[in-house]
């Protein structure tokens, strides 16, 4: 909730009067503890509504989340039926993740045509926020049909993160391409686009975003990571390399960070240093089936492949992934053990993945077995993709 929304509903509450003009001021100066201390002192006995939520609304950017549900549940129990103690409520109880006790509220604000669309959205938040993506993609669209200049490039937004959790990140991406259109200085919005970008592969598009957003916040943790991420997947790994030292000189036990530093060090052949940047970061995260993967191709190129084969091996337990068994294939071939590498390739379903590598490694294998034809076959399909 902003200060404008909130203001919106505030002035709805009560009449002008001198007191509360310099209630506003405060408020609109951030000096939220001179304001609640000012109304306290002079609406000391006062229980109305407007001087509760007033209250609540400050406690809250004050960030104390437990007074400003107290007093809100006070203005709630004095008038029950009325829309802005619910929005405010509903709002407050969102924020502090009470999400069944938020959707409660914003159910309640259906009732209601002047709070109908923002009832909508708040719903339609609170199924996302529990993963409920196609419940909330219906509230979404509903609401959009509804909606205002002001409103509809936040529904945009949240359409858009829905159809990215049900992987329809085509759609998502015209969601936030429409919704940067109408909000061009959302930030949040930009980052949901670079990110839709980046998971259909457009990492230069995706860079530029994060490049723009950097000029403005330059101490943005999130954005340097993925900003060095799309810079890496660009093949561009010593300005990748940079900026993940940037964002480790902020913060240097970021394990996103780490784990990208790690990959462009191996990218540019630092392997036992990419080893010790990796080793770093699982200290702070475990199990992570990125950096394992990492870790073992370092010991491949280091030639360590029995440890590499054990990570592999380990990681394919819970997660039978077409890139884990390729991995593994070619470290089974490094090692001469080409007919289990040929039992790992003919497991590998993704046809992406079927690619110049692919066909080189089964022709390898196959030539090293003796079945020279085979070979012949698969070193053709190889060259076919490659010219």
């Amino acid at each position: 909730m902003t200060k404008k929304e909130a203001y919106d509903i505030l002035k709805k509450l009560h009449k002008i009067n001198l007191h509360l003009i310099w209630t506003s001021f405060l408020f609109w100066a951030g000096k939220y503890n001179r304001a609640l201390d000012y109304i306290s002192k002079v609406f000391d006995e006062n229980n109305t509504i407007d001087i509760l939520c007033w209250k609540g609304v400050l406690c809250y950017f004050l960030k104390d989340y437990h007074s400003a549900i107290y007093y809100l549940d006070k203005a709630e129990r004095v008038s029950p039926k009325n829309m802005e103690v619910k929005y405010l409520l509903a709002e407050i109880y969102f924020e502090t993740a009470q999400i069944k006790k938020a959707e409660i509220r914003y159910r309640a604000l259906m009732g209601d045509t002047q709070y109908k669309n923002l009832g909508l959205y708040g719903i339609g938040s609170c199924m996302l926020k529990t993963n409920r993506h196609v419940e909330a993609l219906g509230f979404f669209e509903k609401a959009l049909s509804f909606a205002d200049q002001e409103l509809a490039p936040k529904i945009l937004n949240k359409k858009g993160l829905c159809l990215m959790g049900l992987n329809k990140t085509d759609e998502a991406l015209k969601c936030f391409e429409e919704c940067v259109r109408i909000a061009p200085s959302d930030y949040s919005v930009q980052l949901n686009l670079a990110l839709a970008l980046g998971k259909l592969e457009k990492y230069k598009e995706a860079a530029a975003i994060y490049k723009n957003i950097l000029n403005k916040t330059p101490h943005n943790i999130i954005v340097i990571n993925n900003y060095a991420s799309c810079l890496a997947a660009c093949n561009e790994y010593d300005e990748a390399l940079t900026y993940c030292n940037i964002g480790l000189d902020i913060d240097p036990s970021n394990p996103d960070l780490l784990i990208n530093k790690g990959y462009c060090l191996y990218k540019l052949g630092h392997y036992n240093n990419s080893l010790e940047c990796l080793k770093e970061a699982e200290k702070i995260v475990k199990d992570d089936i990125i950096l394992t993967n990492n870790k073992a191709l370092c010991l491949m190129a280091l030639e360590r492949f029995d440890d590499a084969l054990k990570l592999f091996d380990m990681l394919l337990k819970d997660n039978r992934s077409d890139e884990l068994l390729f991995n593994k294939s070619y470290c089974l071939v490094k090692k001469g053990m080409y007919r289990e590498a040929l039992a790992c390739l003919s497991e590998i379903k993704d046809e992406k993945l079927k690619n110049f590598d692919f066909y080189t490694l089964k022709g390898i294998c196959f030539e090293h077995l003796g079945n020279h034809e085979a070979a012949v076959e698969n070193y053709n399909k190889s060259l076919i993709i490659a010219g």
